[in-house]
C-alpha cells in the first residue's frame, strides 16, 4: 500500500466525522479538573482521559493512548516506544527539550526527574488509574511549578471506596517473545481499602541488544474518615534495558534491526512513598495535603560510541504541597480558591568514569530545591461567563559540587577543575482566562499566561566537565483562544496558540553542552472531533498544525544565525482517527490510523540538512472481548509493516549524515484476563 492510498484513507475517515445522527453525545461544555487539583482552568483547552476510555483501549499502553490526542506526541530511542520504557511525552512542539518542558504527575505529585530522565510509564499500574487530566500550554505553571511550560499530564488513581474483594489475573504474549503477567488484588477489612498490583513484563525487542525487564510492585491503602480520606501508595520498580543503540542512513536500509552496541545497558531501581488526606472544614472550605518521597539508582553503561561512559547515580526527592480550596460568595458572584504551598527538594549524586571498574573522572554531589505559594481562582460572573486567574511565585535553589580526578584514564587536559557553583533566583507565572457561553451548544474561550523552567542539575552538568553551569532560566509567553461545541452527537474542539520562548535550554553538538537559545515562537491549531455515528459506532479525529521556528539570533557555537530557522523534532502536520464499534455486548473493536509529517532531525538547528525524518503512516486494531469475569483482547500494532522512525540526529557538519532510531514493525499482541 502506499504512501498516497494511506493519507487518502486516513483523510476519508477523517472527514466522516461531517455526518450526523440525532443522538446525544454527552460531553459538557464546562469540563471542570480533577478532585486533585480541584479547580477549573478558566480559558484553557485542559481535558480528560476517563476510565471509561481507558477500557475502551485496554491493550493501547497509556503514553499511547495520550500520543492520539490532539498536540501530543510520544517518542522512544530505545525501540521500545510500544512497552512505555522510557518514553517523552511532547506538547506544544518542545522538540528535543520536552522531557523537560512537559511535567508528568501522579496524584499532583510530580514525576520528572532532575537528571532528565524519560518517564517509565510502565511502572504505573495500568488498573489504577481512574482517569488523566491534559493541560496544554504554560496554563499548568500556576498550579504545578516550573517545568510545565509545554504542558502538564496528571495521571490520577482510583479513588474507589466502595469496592468489595476481588482477584484479576492478566497474561500477556506477543511479537518479539513478549511477555507479561499482571495482578491485582483488592480488599475490605473494617474501614480500610487495601489496593494492591504487581506486574513483570520481558522482551527480546525488535532490535538486536534490545532485551528488556521490567518489575513493578504498587500497594495502596486508603482509610475514609467523616470528613476526607488518608490514602498511602507504596511503589517498587526495577528495569533491566539493553540498548540497541542507532543506525546509520546506509544501516537502516540493510540492517535495521540490527545492533553496534552489545554491551550497552542503562539499569535502573527505585521506590516511593506517597501520603495524602483531605478534610472538609465545611461546605465551603476543604484542606488537602499531598506528600511524596522518592529514592532512584541507575547505571548506566555506554561502550560503544566514541565517547565511551559508565555512570552511577543515586537521587531522592521530597515534595509536600498543601493546599486550601475555598468556596465564596462576593457581591453575589461565587468564585472558587485555591490556596498552595509547594516545597520541594532533590538530592544527586553521579559518578561519571570511562568504564565501570575504573575511578571516576567526575563525581558530581549536588542538591536542588524550591518553594512556592500559589493561588487559582475562578469567578462565575454569569451563567455564561466565567473569569479567572491565578499567580504563582517561587524559589529556586542549586548548589553543584564536582570533583575532577585528573589521575582518570579519560582525563583528557581540558575538562575544568575543581568547581562548586550555586544559585538561586526567583521566578513568577500568572494565568488570565475566560469562558463565554454563547449559545447553550458553544463554548469560546481564551487564556494569556507565563510559564518558566528553571536549568536542572543535569542541564548544568550534562555536557562536558561542568562547562554550562551557568545557564538562565528559561521563560515562555502564551495566548491561546479556542471554541468547544457540542449538540447532539457531534463535539469539538478547536484551538489555536501562539508561544513566545526565550532562553530556550537546548544542547549544542560542537561544544558538547547546553546552552540558551535568544527566542522562539511557536504557533498551532489544534482540533478534536467526537461523533457517533450510530449506537454501536463512534469515531474520534485529532488533527495538529505545529510552527516552531527560531526568531533571533547566533546560537552558543553555532556560526549561522538562527532567525527563521525550523526547531527540530517538531512536525507540522498530525493526524489521528480513531474508530470505535461496538460488534456485539461482549465484543468490541478499535482501530486507528495515525499520520504524522516530515520533521527536522534533532542537532540540525541551522537547518543545513537536505534529509529529514520522513511521514509516515501507520495504522492498529484492537479486539476485545469481555464476559462475565473473562476478558481477552488481539492488538494488531503498525499491520502493514511500515519501516519508519520518529527520532534521529543529524551531523552537525556534514550535510546527509544522520543516526537514526528505528520503531517496531508489525506487533502482534494476546491477552487473557480473569476476575474473581
Amino acid at each position: 500500500m502506499n504512501l498516497i492510498y494511506k493519507i487518502t484513507l486516513l483523510l476519508f475517515l477523517f472527514s466522516s466525522s461531517l455526518f450526523a445522527l440525532d443522538i446525544t453525545l454527552n460531553i459538557p461544555i464546562y469540563e471542570p479538573l480533577s478532585k486533585t487539583s480541584n479547580t477549573y482552568i478558566s480559558g484553557s483547552s485542559s481535558f480528560f482521559i476517563n476510565k471509561s476510555d481507558l477500557i475502551k483501549q485496554e491493550n493501547t499502553p497509556v503514553h499511547s493512548i495520550l500520543d492520539q490526542e490532539s498536540g501530543i506526541k510520544s517518542r522512544s530511542i530505545y525501540g521500545s516506544n510500544s512497552s512505555g520504557s522510557k518514553t517523552t511525552l511532547d506538547i506544544r512542539g518542545m522538540g528535543a527539550q520536552a522531557k523537560s518542558n512537559v511535567l508528568i504527575l501522579i496524584n499532583g505529585q510530580r514525576l520528572n526527574n532532575i537528571d532528565m530522565s524519560e518517564i517509565d510509564f510502565p511502572s504505573i499500574p495500568r488498573e489504577s488509574i481512574d482517569k488523566i487530566e491534559v493541560i496544554k500550554g504554560n496554563a499548568a505553571t500556576v498550579l504545578y511549578g516550573d517545568g510545565a511550560i509545554g504542558g502538564a499530564i496528571n495521571i490520577i488513581t482510583d479513588p474507589t471506596r466502595n469496592y468489595k474483594y476481588s482477584n484479576k489475573i492478566i497474561l500477556k504474549s506477543g511479537t518479539f517473545n513478549s511477555k507479561e503477567i499482571i495482578y491485582n488484588n483488592k480488599n475490605k477489612f473494617r474501614k480500610y481499602y487495601l489496593n494492591t498490583f504487581f506486574n513483570h513484563s520481558e522482551t527480546d525487542g525488535y532490535r538486536d541488544e534490545n532485551e528488556q525487564q521490567q518489575n513493578n510492585f504498587t500497594s495502596e491503602l486508603r482509610y475514609p474518615g467523616k470528613k476526607g480520606d488518608h490514602f498511602f501508595a507504596l511503589n517498587f520498580s526495577e528495569q533491566i534495558m539493553s540498548t540497541p543503540g542507532d543506525r546509520s542512513q546506509t544501516q537502516l536500509f540493510s540492517n535495521r534491526k540490527g545492533s553496534d552496541t552489545p554491551d550497552d545497558y542503562i539499569n535502573s531501581e527505585g521506590g516511593s512513598l506517597i501520603y495524602s488526606t483531605d478534610y472538609k472544614v465545611d461546605e465551603n472550605i476543604k484542606l488537602i495535603l499531598n506528600s511524596s518521597f522518592r529514592l532512584k539508582n541507575s547505571y548506566s553503561d555506554l561502550q560503544s560510541g566514541s565517547f565511551p561512559s559508565y555512570s552511577d547515580t543515586s537521587l531522592a526527592n521530597y515534595q509536600i504541597t498543601p493546599r486550601i480550596n475555598h468556596k465564596s460568595n462576593f457581591l453575589s458572584k461565587k468564585i472558587n480558591y485555591n490556596y498552595g504551598v509547594d516545597i520541594q527538594h532533590a538530592e544527586y549524586k553521579s559518578f561519571r568514569k570511562e568504564s565501570e571498574n575504573v575511578i571516576p573522572l567526575h563525581i558530581y554531589d549536588a542538591w536542588q530545591s524550591s518553594q512556592s505559594i500559589y493561588v487559582q481562582q475562578t469567578t462565575n460572573i454569569s451563567e455564561k461567563f466565567n473569569f479567572g486567574s491565578g499567580i504563582r511565585l517561587q524559589r529556586s535553589k542549586i548548589k553543584i559540587n564536582d570533583e575532577l580526578n585528573t589521575s582518570a584514564p579519560d582525563y583528557a587536559g581540558w575538562q575544568t577543575e575543581h568547581e562548586t557553583y550555586s544559585n538561586q533566583e526567583n521566578n513568577y507565572s500568572f494565568n488570565l482566562g475566560a469562558d463565554y457561553q454563547a449559545k447553550k451548544s458553544t463554548n469560546i474561550y481564551s487564556r494569556i499566561g507565563t510559564g518558566f523552567r528553571y536549568p536542572n542539575i543535569d542541564d548544568r552538568i550534562g555536557g562536558s566537565g561542568g562547562t554550562s553551569l551557568q545557564l538562565n532560566t528559561q521563560k515562555t509567553q502564551e495566548f491561546e483562544i479556542g471554541l468547544k461545541y457540542n449538540k447532539n452527537n457531534f463535539f469539538y474542539n478547536l484551538s489555536t496558540y501562539i508561544i513566545e520562548g526565550e532562553n530556550e535550554l537546548a544542547y549544542d553538538t560542537d561544544a558538547f553542552e547546553n546552552i540558551n537559545i535568544n527566542s522562539t515562537r511557536r504557533f498551532g491549531i489544534e482540533l478534536i472531533t467526537k461523533n457517533i455515528l450510530s449506537k454501536k459506532i463512534q469515531l474520534k479525529n485529532n488533527f495538529t498544525f505545529a510552527k516552531a521556528k527560531y526568531t533571533s539570533g547566533n546560537q552558543g557555537s553555532y556560526a549561522t544565525d538562527f532567525e527563521g530557522k525550523d526547531v527540530p523534532l517538531v512536525p507540522q502536520y498530525s493526524l489521528d482517527s480513531i474508530l470505535e464499534y461496538e460488534i456485539l455486548d461482549t465484543l468490541k473493536l478499535n482501530s486507528k490510523i495515525k499520520y504524522q509529517d516530515d520533521m527536522r532531525m534533532e542537532s540540525d538547528d541551522e537547518n543545513f540538512q537536505n534529509s529529514k525524518i520522513p511521514s509516515y503512516v501507520i495504522s492498529s486494531v484492537d479486539l476485545f472481548y469481555n464476559y462475565n469475569k473473562f476478558y481477552s483482547s488481539l492488538s494488531i500494532n503498525n499491520i502493514l509493516d511500515d519501516k519508519y522512525y520518529n527520532y534521529a540526529v543529524a551531523s552537525s557538519s556534514t550535510n546527509g549524515s544522520y543516526n537514526a532510531y528505528p520503531e517496531p514493525g508489525r506487533e502482534i499482541n494476546f491477552t487473557v484476563g480473569i476476575k474473581f
